[in-house]
Order: C-alpha cells, then sequence, then structure tokens
C-alpha cells in the first residue's frame, strides 16, 4: 500500500483530528455526568420550569417593549418613526403569545388576578400606540417649522436683492437710507421669525410677537419713504413678511402647538414607564413564587453538579497538553518554512537579490518555486513597459497637439514641446508654473451656435477618479472651448480645448488637449469686419434712397407743373385727352415714388409713429366707404364685420392702421372678380404688464376675399418688396409689389404680426394684429338700445345676414333669420315681429307671399353692388310706403339709428348719436378755387422767386402769371438778398437747396436783417422744396419760413399758399348744419351755400387722425375709384337710365362725405334726390354741378398732398 505524501493539509488534518478525539472523549464524560442530573431535575423541569420560563420571558418581553418608548420618542423622522411602529408590534405580538402561553401553562393559580395583569398589558400597548400618534404629529410640526425656516431664508435672500437693486436705482440719499432702514428692519422681521420656531416657551413666543410688531411697523414707515413705483415693488415682499407673521397659519401658533405636543409626548412617555413598572412587578411576583419552590429542590443537585466539574476539568487539562503538541508539530513544519518564504519575499521587494526557499515537496515548496517564476516574468514586463513608455513619450513631444496636465492649483504637472509652445515657454519652465493652458478653473469662452459658455467648473480632490488616468466622457469638464493665452512676450494665440478629469502621481487634475485655433480667430474677425462694412453700406443705400427725394420731385415738378399749365390752354378733345392721360400717369408715377420711399423712411428707422386716440370700427367702415365705388364698379359685396369684442375707443396712429387697411382691402377687390370682400376686426384682452396706464388689447383686423387666391409658393414671397404671388398676377393686375412689404413693416414696427390665409381658386384672408391700450369712454354708452325689438333679418348672403343679426342682437333685440323669400314669409305671418331687414333684391319677392301684414310692418333695406335700398322707395308695392335704406358697406350705428327710427323708438344713446353724426368743421386750410386768386390776391406788387433749376423757373413763373401776379426771377440767394436789398416784394417764394446760398440760409439772413432794422414789415417767405422727408417742414420752419410747399407744386396749392399769407382775413367758416344726413333716403337738399368747402380738412384729421402720407394715398384712391362711379352716374342720366344714375351717384356721395369733399356730396346727393322725386330738370342741374364740383374736389387733394404742414 502506498503512503500518502506527509503535505501540509495532512498535517493539519491529522493534529485536528486528535484534538477531535480528545473534545469527543470529553463530550461522553460530560453527557455520562449530566444524564444522572437529568433523571432527577426532569421533575422539576415539566412541573416548575414552563411557568417560570413563561414569567420570565413575560417579564423580559414586558421590559422589552416598555423600552421601545424612549427610542420612539427619539426618532427624527416619519421613516423612522415607522420603523420602530414596525419592531414594536412585533414585540406586542410576542407579549400577546407569552401572555396567552402564561395562562395555558396553568401556573396562573398563583396570581392573585389574572384579569389585573391582562389589563396592566392592555394599558401598556394603548399608551405606547397614544404616543406613536403624538410623535407622528410632532414629526410633521417640526417638518413643517423647518420648511417655514427654509421660506424665512429664501424670503431673506428675496428681501436683501431688492434691497440692493432698489438701492443702485435710488432718486436721492433720501431715498436710499429709507430703502436701507427698510432692508434693516425686514431683516430684524425674519430673524425674529427664526427664533420663534426656536422657542421654548409660551412666554417667549409673547415678547417675540410684540417684536416682530414692532419691527414690521418701522420697516413700513420706512417705505413710505420711497417713490410710488418703487414701493409699490417692495409692499409685495413687506406683504408676504406680515403673512408669515400674522397670517392665517402663523410661525407663532405652529411653535405654540409644538411645545404642547412636546409636553403631552413627556406626558406619556412617563405614564408609560409606570405601567411598565407595574406590569413587571406583577409579573415578578409570580416568578419569585416559582423560584422559592425551584431553590427548595437546588440542594439535591449540588452534589450531582460537584461531580460533574470535577470530571470536566479532568478532560480539558488532558484537551490543553494534547493541542500544545500538536501546535509545536505546525510551528516547525509549516509556520516556520512559511515565514522564511515571506521574508524573501519582502527582500525581493525592496531590491535585494535572494534565493527563494524551494526545498520540500509540499505546498510550501510548490508555492515557493511558483513565486521564483512570477517575479522573473514581472521583471520582464517592467523592461517591456519601460521601452512603450519612452515611445509614448517620443510620440507626444512629436505631436502638433499640445497636451498637459494641471493640478487642482493650476500648476503644470506635464506638458509636451507643442503645449510649451502653445504657452510661448520652454518646457522646463512651463511645467511647474500656473499657466492658462493647464489651469482648470480658468473662464473660457465656449462657441456653440454663436453663444458663449459659462465658466468651466473647477476641478476638486472629491471630482477626480480614482486611477491613474482619464475615464470615459462622465470626466469631460468641457469639450472645444476657446481660451485666450497671453504669453509673456505678450503676444496673444488662441487654443480650442478639451478638459478632461483625470488622476496623475494619485491627485486629482486635468488633462488638457489644446489645439491651435490662432489663425482660424484671425479670419473669424476679419469676417466679422466685412460684415460691419457690409450693414453699413447696407444702411448707406436706404440713407441715400431716402434722399433721393429732392432729385426725383424736381424734375416732376417741371413735368407735372407743365401738364397743369398746358391743361389750362385752349385744347381740342383729343389734346385734353392726351393731357389728362400724361398727368394721371405722373400722379401714378409720383405715388409709386411715394411708396419707395415710404419703404426706404422705414428700412433707414425714419419713420415715427403717432399716438392718438381711434375707434377701430370708424376706422374699418371709413376705410370701406372710400373703397366702396371700386367694389360695386365690380358688383362685389362689401361687408364690415365689428365683433363685439372690439373697444370703442385706443391709442394708436389711425394714420398707418387705415394705410394697412386700405392697402389689403384695395388688394382684396383687384383680385375679385365675383363674390364678396369682408373687413373685420375683434379684440382679445392682454395681461397688463407692470407700468401700463391701461388695459390693453390685442386687435386683430382680417379682410377676407373671394377672388383667385394665392398658392404656398405665392404666399413665400408676398411680403418682400417689389414681389407679387407671380409673374402672371403682375401683367394682369399690375401693381410694384411694394403695398404689402410696407404693411408688413408698418405692423412690425408697431410691434403686431401680419400674415395670410389662402389656397388658390379659394379666396384670401390677410390679417393683422397690434397690441394697443384702451381709452375709457368719456359718456356711458346704452348697451341695449334695442332691447325688446324683435326683427327678422332676411338675406341669401350668409355672411352679411350673420353680421347684420350679430349687430341687432348685440344692440338687445331679439333676431330670427331667414335664408329665403319663402322661409320669410312664413315668419312673416307670425305675429310679433316689430322690423324687417332683408335686401332690395329679395324684397319684391317677400311682399305678394305674406298678404295683408305686409305694408304694416317697417321694413330696412339693404343695398348690394347692383341695387341700392332707395331704389325700392319708387316701387308700386305697398311694401316701400314705411321703411328706410342702407347701402354696403353697412356701418353698425347707421343700422342701429335707422332701426330705431323705424320703429318709432327716437333717438339713440350717446354713443350711437356720436358715432352716427356727421363731424363739423372749423375755419379750413382748404383749397381755393384758381379764379378767386386772381381777384382776391391779385394786385400791385411783385412776388420774389429764388429758384436754380430752369424747368421749376418757367414752372413757378407761368404759374404766378396765370393767377395774375407778378415775379422777379433770382437764380440763387445771393441774388435773391441782394434783390429784396433793392426793393419791395409782397412775398418770397425760395427753393431750399440752391448754389452759393441755399433757401435755409436766405431765410436766416433776412430774418437777421428784419430783426436789426427794428420791426417794421415782415415779408412772407414760402419754401418750395423737392425734399420730401419727414422733418423738412420743421427745418424750413427753424430757419425763419412761414410756409411749406413740396414739389411738384399744382396752381391749387400755390393759389392756397398765397390765399394764407396775401389775404387779410381767412375765408369764412362753413355754417352748422350744411353737411347731408347719414341716414337714407336722402333729405330735401336746401339751397348750397356758396361757401361750402370743396375738401374739409378738419373732417379729414378727425376721421383719419392726421393728414400723413397714408391719409393722401387714400385719398388719391378716393379719386381713382370716384372718377368712374360719377361718369357712370352722368352717362346714365344722359340715356334715361334713372336707377343706375341715382344709385350711382348715391355711392359718390358717401365715398364723398366720408372723404370730407362736402360740395360734392351735397350735389350728389341733391341729384339723388332729384330721380327719387322725378324732378328730371333739377337732376341735369345738380349732375352738371357735380361734374363741375369733382375736379375742384380733384385740385384739393392734389394740393393737400403737396403740404406738409397745417397753417401756422
Amino acid at each position: 500500500m502506498r503512503v500518502p505524501r506527509r503535505s501540509v493539509a495532512f498535517r493539519i488534518l491529522a493534529g485536528l483530528t486528535v484534538i477531535g478525539g480528545l473534545a469527543a472523549a470529553t463530550s461522553v464524560v460530560a453527557v455520562s455526568l449530566f444524564s444522572r442530573f437529568h433523571q432527577g431535575f426532569e421533575q422539576i423541569a415539566t412541573a416548575k420550569v414552563p411557568g417560570l420560563v413563561a414569567s420570565s420571558q413575560l417579564a423580559q418581553q414586558s421590559g422589552t417593549v416598555a423600552a421601545i418608548a424612549p427610542a420612539l420618542v427619539a426618532v427624527q423622522d416619519q421613516a423612522a418613526r415607522e420603523a420602530v411602529m414596525a419592531r414594536l408590534g412585533d414585540q406586542i405580538v410576542l407579549l400577546e403569545e407569552l401572555m396567552a402561553h402564561l395562562l395555558a401553562s396553568g401556573q396562573g393559580e398563583g396570581v392573585t388576578d389574572l384579569n389585573e395583569l391582562e389589563r396592566r398589558k392592555n394599558e401598556l400597548v394603548a399608551n405606547l400606540l397614544n404616543l406613536n400618534a403624538q410623535v407622528g404629529a410632532q414629526l410633521a410640526q417640526t417638518a413643517d417649522s423647518n420648511a417655514r425656516a427654509l421660506g424665512l431664508l429664501e424670503l431673506s435672500a428675496r428681501l436683501r436683492a431688492a434691497e440692493v437693486e432698489e438701492s443702485a436705482r435710488a432718486d436721492s440719499p433720501a431715498e436710499l437710507e429709507a430703502i436701507r432702514r427698510w432692508d434693516r428692519d425686514s431683516g430684524e422681521a425674519v430673524t425674529i421669525l427664526l427664533a420663534a420656531l426656536r422657542a421654548d416657551h409660551e412666554t417667549r413666543l409673547d415678547r417675540l410677537r410684540a417684536d416682530i410688531r414692532q419691527a414690521l411697523d418701522r420697516a413700513g414707515a420706512a417705505l413710505d419713504g420711497v417713490s410710488a413705483d418703487r414701493k409699490t415693488r417692495l409692499a409685495a415682499l413687506h406683504a408676504e413678511l406680515s403673512a408669515a407673521a400674522f397670517g392665517r397659519s402663523t410661525i407663532f401658533a405652529a411653535r405654540a402647538n409644538e411645545l404642547a405636543l412636546q409636553r403631552a409626548i413627556k406626558g406619556a412617555t412617563a405614564h408609560n414607564q409606570t405601567v411598565s413598572d407595574r406590569l413587571v412587578a406583577t409579573v415578578s411576583d409570580y416568578f419569585l413564587m416559582v423560584e422559592r419552590d425551584i431553590a427548595r429542590r437546588s440542594d439535591e443537585f449540588e452534589r450531582v453538579i460537584g461531580d460533574g466539574e470535577r470530571a470536566v476539568i479532568a478532560m480539558a487539562v488532558l484537551s490543553i497538553l494534547g493541542a500544545a503538541a500538536i501546535f509545536f508539530y505546525i510551528h516547525r513544519n509549516v509556520v516556520r518554512r512559511l515565514r522564511a518564504l515571506q521574508a524573501a519575499m519582502m527582500a525581493y521587494e525592496s531590491g535585494s537579490a535572494v534565493v527563494m526557499p524551494v526545498q520540500g515537496d509540499d505546498e510550501i515548496g510548490e508555492m515557493a518555486r511558483a513565486l521564483t517564476y512570477f517575479v522573473g516574468t514581472i521583471s520582464a514586463r517592467e523592461s517591456a513597459l519601460s521601452d512603450s513608455e519612452r515611445r509614448l513619450r517620443a510620440i507626444l513631444e512629436q505631436s502638433p497637439v499640445g497636451v498637459s496636465i494641471g493640478r487642482s492649483d493650476g500648476r503644470v504637472a506635464f506638458a509636451n514641446a507643442r503645449a510649451a509652445e502653445l504657452a510661448g515657454m520652454a518646457p522646463e519652465e512651463f511645467i511647474g508654473s500656473q499657466n492658462t493652458l493647464a489651469l482648470p478653473g480658468v473662464t473660457v469662452h465656449r462657441r456653440r451656435s454663436g453663444r458663449t459658455a459659462p465658466n468651466v467648473e473647477p476641478v476638486s480632490g472629491d471630482d477626480g477618479p480614482s486611477g491613474d488616468g482619464p475615464s470615459g466622457d462622465g470626466d469631460v469638464v468641457a469639450r472645444d472651448v476657446e481660451v485666450a493665452v497671453d504669453r509673456p512676450d505678450g503676444t496673444r494665440v488662441w487654443a480650442l480645448q478639451t478638459l478632461q478629469r483625470t488622476a496623475f502621481e494619485g491627485q486629482p487634475a486635468v488633462l488638457a488637449w489644446s489645439y491651435d485655433i490662432t489663425e482660424r480667430k484671425r479670419a473669424e474677425e476679419a469676417l466679422r469686419a466685412a460684415k460691419e462694412q457690409a450693414e453699413v453700406a447696407a444702411r448707406s443705400k436706404s440713407e441715400f434712397l431716402a434722399t433721393m427725394s429732392h432729385e426725383i420731385r424736381t424734375p416732376m415738378n417741371g413735368v407735372l407743373g407743365m401738364l397743369e399749365l398746358t391743361a389750362l390752354t385752349p385744347l381740342d378733345a383729343e389734346q385734353r385727352t392726351l393731357v389728362t392721360t400724361m398727368r394721371d400717369s405722373a400722379t401714378s408715377l409720383l405715388r409709386i415714388i411715394d411708396d419707395i420711399l415710404d419703404l426706404s423712411k422705414i428700412e433707414a428707422g425714419k419713420l415715427d409713429l403717432e399716438d392718438q386716440d381711434l375707434q377701430p370700427a370708424e376706422l374699418l367702415e371709413g376705410v370701406a366707404d372710400l373703397l366702396a365705388p371700386q367694389a360695386h364698379q365690380k358688383a362685389l359685396a362689401l361687408i364690415c364685420d365689428i365683433d363685439a369684442s372690439a373697444p370703442p375707443l385706443v391709442r394708436g396712429d389711425s394714420g398707418r392702421l387705415r394705410q394697412i387697411l386700405f392697402n389689403l382691402t384695395g388688394n382684396a377687390i383687384k383680385f375679385t372678380d365675383r363674390g364678396r370682400v369682408i373687413l373685420r376686426v375683434s379684440a382679445s384682452p392682454l395681461d397688463t404688464a407692470e407700468g401700463d396706464e391701461a388695459p390693453r388689447v390685442c386687435l386683430r383686423f382680417a379682410v377676407e376675399d373671394s377672388g383667385i387666391g394665392i398658392g404656398p409658393d405665392g404666399q413665400a414671397r408676398l411680403f418682400q418688396p417689389f414681389s407679387q404671388a407671380d409673374s402672371s398676377t403682375t401683367r394682369r393686375f399690375g401693381g410694384t409689389g411694394l403695398g404689402l412689404a410696407i404693411c408688413a413693416r408698418l405692423v412690425e414696427m408697431m410691434g403686431g404680426k401680419i400674415g395670410v390665409e389662402s389656397a388658390p381658386g379659394q379666396g384670401s384672408t390677410f390679417w393683422f394684429t397690434v397690441a394697443l391700450p384702451t381709452v375709457p369712454a368719456a359718456v356711458a354708452a346704452d348697451a341695449a338700445p334695442l332691447r325688446g325689438l324683435s326683427v327678422l333679418v332676411v338675406d341669401t348672403d350668409p355672411v352679411q345676414r350673420g353680421v347684420l343679426a350679430r349687430y341687432l342682437a348685440h344692440s338687445g333685440a331679439e333676431v330670427a333669420e331667414a335664408d329665403s323669400a319663402p322661409d320669410a314669409a312664413g315668419r312673416l305671418v307670425r305675429p310679433g315681429l316689430d322690423l324687417l331687414v332683408t335686401t332690395v333684391s329679395l324684397i319684391e319677392r317677400i311682399g305678394p307671399m305674406t298678404g295683408v301684414r305686409g305694408p304694416a310692418l317697417p321694413r330696412l333695406l339693404v343695398g348690394d353692388a347692383s341695387v341700392s335700398a332707395a331704389s325700392a322707395n319708387g316701387s308700386a308695392n305697398g311694401w316701400a310706403t314705411s321703411g328706410g335704406g342702407l347701402t354696403q358697406p353697412v356701418h353698425r350705428a347707421a343700422l342701429i339709428q335707422t332701426a330705431l327710427a323705424l320703429t318709432g323708438r327716437g333717438g339713440t344713446s350717446s354713443s350711437l348719436a356720436a358715432a352716427a353724426a356727421a363731424l363739423r368743421s372749423s375755419a379750413p386750410l382748404g383749397a381755393m378755387p384758381m379764379d378767386a386768386a386772381s381777384g382776391a390776391l391779385a394786385g400791385e406788387g411783385v412776388i420774389l422767386v429764388a429758384e436754380d433749376h430752369p424747368t421749376n423757373q418757367q414752372v413757378v413763373l407761368r404759374q404766378l402769371r396765370r393767377l395774375g401776379f407778378q415775379a422777379e426771377l433770382a437764380e440763387d440767394g445771393v441774388e435773391a438778398l441782394a434783390a429784396w436789398r433793392r426793393g419791395a416784394f409782397r412775398l418770397l417764394i425760395t427753393d431750399c437747396h440752391m448754389p452759393r446760398m441755399d433757401g435755409y440760409e436766405l431765410a436766416r439772413s433776412i430774418r437777421a436783417a428784419e430783426a436789426a432794422a427794428g420791426g417794421g414789415r415782415r415779408l412772407p417767405i414760402v419754401a418750395m422744396t423737392a425734399n420730401a422727408l419727414s422733418g423738412e417742414m420743421e427745418r424750413c420752419v427753424a430757419a425763419g419760413m412761414d410756409d411749406y410747399l413740396a414739389k411738384p407744386v399744382t396752381l391749387t396749392q400755390l393759389a392756397s399758399a398765397l390765399n394764407r399769407w396775401l389775404v387779410a382775413a381767412p375765408p369764412p367758416a362753413e355754417p352748422a348744419g350744411t353737411e347731408p344726413p347719414a341716414v337714407e333716403p336722402p333729405p330735401p337738399v336746401p339751397p348750397i351755400p356758396p361757401d361750402v368747402l370743396v375738401l374739409d380738412l378738419d373732417h379729414l384729421r378727425e376721421t383719419f387722425g392726421s393728414l400723413d402720407g397714408g391719409t393722401l394715398d387714400m385719398m388719391d384712391y378716393f379719386l381713382e375709384t370716384t372718377r368712374p362711379t360719377l361718369d357712370q352716374a352722368l352717362a346714365a342720366l344722359a340715356s334715361g337710365q334713372m336707377e343706375d344714375a341715382r344709385a350711382a351717384a348715391h355711392s359718390v356721395a358717401g365715398a364723398a362725405r366720408t372723404a370730407g369733399a362736402k360740395r360734392l356730396a351735397i350735389h350728389c346727393t341733391a341729384m339723388e334726390r332729384a330721380v327719387i322725386e322725378e324732378r328730371l330738370s333739377d337732376a341735369r342741374t345738380h349732375a352738371a354741378a357735380m361734374a363741375q364740383a369733382f375736379p375742384e374736389v380733384e385740385a384739393a387733394i392734389r394740393a393737400l398732398r403737396q403740404l406738409a404742414a397745417p397753417t401756422p
């Protein structure tokens, strides 16, 4: 048989076997001895021990349950309380089980009162549960107090920030001191509240409550020393602090509640200890009884126990001796050899060359031989790693990328040659220095989408990785950041860096990869400079275009002036047509030039917006009235839809808003061949921002048409200058494409938005929004003047029907709708209707269907593009006997006023009356007929003209001769000044831009000479300039001039200026009551006064806000669209088509009243009344007067366009 190798394992196993044998022998002796003890003790164990154990366990468990109470009281949060309660629940279950076991063991006979024991146990459990509830409430209250403390700290920070901000804005030292007192008192109040959260008694709380009341009063008094707006901002913080002290749930009440809970918990804890002591005492009584019984039996077992002790001691000695022998054996054969192997390893670690103890064929010998091989392998690998490190360093030194490692203190720990070169230092100087390239906390500029990144976060010892090299992307501090590096020689270079956390030599560090981007930065700087130069060039272009007015208007003055003079000479019909065509074309060209200049002024930032009261409803309806003739010519329905949300009065630039609406509506009519055009306005409230003096609303205007529509590609080009939807549209309809671009710029200047919703063949809706402040109405309007009125609205057009129904319903009427004549006839036979609102085209079909009720019912007829409401008045049908009429576009106020009149309700409310009443005018700036100038103005004296342009010289001289004046010409300011000093002149007309001496210097020289002469007659000076830029009139007045005419100047304009400065008294004011009424049918026309105004400028100012470029564009548009309608009225009257003549005259009258052409409006209304009353002779007379009045309006409007300033 093979003998096993005496290995280390065998030797240890043999020793353990010997020790185990000795232990087994000891156990056998002990078991033998104690078996005798068991036989005698079994009787006690079965009879007394269960009760003794049960009572002992019950006493111990009662103490355990009672001991949990302090732990429950000491918990700091709800989670800990729930954990303690879970442990308490387990202990209570054990207590119940022990109590049940005690009762079941039959050992309760010795207990005086088992019920008392049960009651004590239940009292203990109930008290612990109550204590748990109180501790939970205390924890909740403590959490609330902590939250309040955090809120107070945050409020304190905001109070401090507010004090710093408002102190920086303080207007005076006194206000600054008041702000600081408020900050001190508010800080004191916060400190008192924090102290209240830790008060230890209610008395302390009462003192703190009084202290904070005084601090808040002092802070409130300090606020009285600051300005109102600053007090408003600080009062919010003061109110928040006051609410914390004296609000609904105060800190003082919360702390008082917390103190009460603490007292309750302390009492519950004491009571719990008392109950626990009583329970343990009861259990102890039973335990002592059993213990005394057992003590009586203990003596008989002492002998048996003594024998067992001696036997066990003998076996223990034997075991110790055996273990010592085995120890010495193991130490000699195992431990000593292991220590020799350890000493060899330590010597190798210190660098000493030693021989490994490899003797023996057991496990220790095998370990020594394996360690010898391991040491040799490590030496070989260290040599290879050293070679690899030398190669890596060579690569880093030759790399074009700068690599550096910076420590947390900013010193360079490692760097390659490229990094040192970027820093402008030698490598040995760079390493160990503090430099931007390796400083982890430097400020860098990150370029991402053109924005600057925040500072790179610093690196601390806690943030670095635990290894010696970089980890993944999660340790990247910053990526692709730009760093400016200032070299020692004063130069600056730029580096693009990626910074990553790492560890170097056991310390946290930052690995920096740096790329030289100096050349790229220089290229970017050059690109920025080129961009700025391009922007300067663009601004120069816009300013150049904005100042081209002078050079453009100078030749246009010659063209229009000569054409006007030519038109006054004897011409045949063909020549007059040619001259008129040339004049209209030149006027259209001038309008296009004005559009271009408007756009250029917007782009150059030289266009200012006005701020004045305006009525959105009148604004919308006024634009519709001006464009109504053009819409009627194309048989288009023109509808105004004013939403009830639109406020009656707002503040804004009415002229620019009207210009936008005028352009959008004109385009809608131009590009619509059939159907309708709808003008809408609505409003939505906006949040009132701090500093707003009045509530603001968002007005939304929309112009909807049923025209050709626009595709997505065309919509993208709509609001660009000189662009239209497509080239075919331009060829068909004409236009420059500037209108929408100007509208877009104006809306943008007002802070609004503009857009379009359209599809080809489905019409378009152009909309824009502006935010404007509202203006309170001076007189409260009657919100429901038609209250109790029952109205039936009949119209086949759903849009027109809906608008009329909403207008009437919003005014209090009960409105029913019908979309056809049969439907309307069925409703009319029902009783209770007060008014019928329908169209002229439907009234003749409704009448025969209704029987006898029809004639008795008042009806309000609404005309359309082809038939007006008044045409029904001549009908033989009885339905025409009691009604009134309105023509599209229907005004909301006119509709309500007419409904009131037809139903016998008398006058309207103040607001409706004001909206419907015609605007009266005062002394006008006015136009004067040219024939009056020759008689009223011409006389003795010569007019001095200073003009350098040959064409303009001829124009102004011929115009003055035409008006009957003598003139002397001077070709520049020097000659004009010399001529003025030689003789007396009635008036000076001067150009502003002339060689040698311009008009401004000429005016200043004359005014200075007049002042030096000591008074006397002051020479009127009228500027005549081609510069139409804003501010030119103010410049002329500042130079001493009296009036301003913008070229081209017409005869009417020139006559008006001469009228203002050469006539002693102004023309008389217009008599009151001469304006025609606004509601159809037209009343009898009184005799027309000879001095009625051709053009009421005060009416224009009140209606359109100002006489700006937008208003004048609409006036020109009024001329273009009204002239064909006027010709249509004259032609229809000549051919006997009376209804067409009446409808055309009515359309012209409405547009003329809106435009302020009073004389033309009166003649049109007179002709309409004569046609209705079949007075053909009077109709022809008024038609001739109407044809004669229109050129006067045309001349007055052209003159008005040239005037840039009101009469001084």
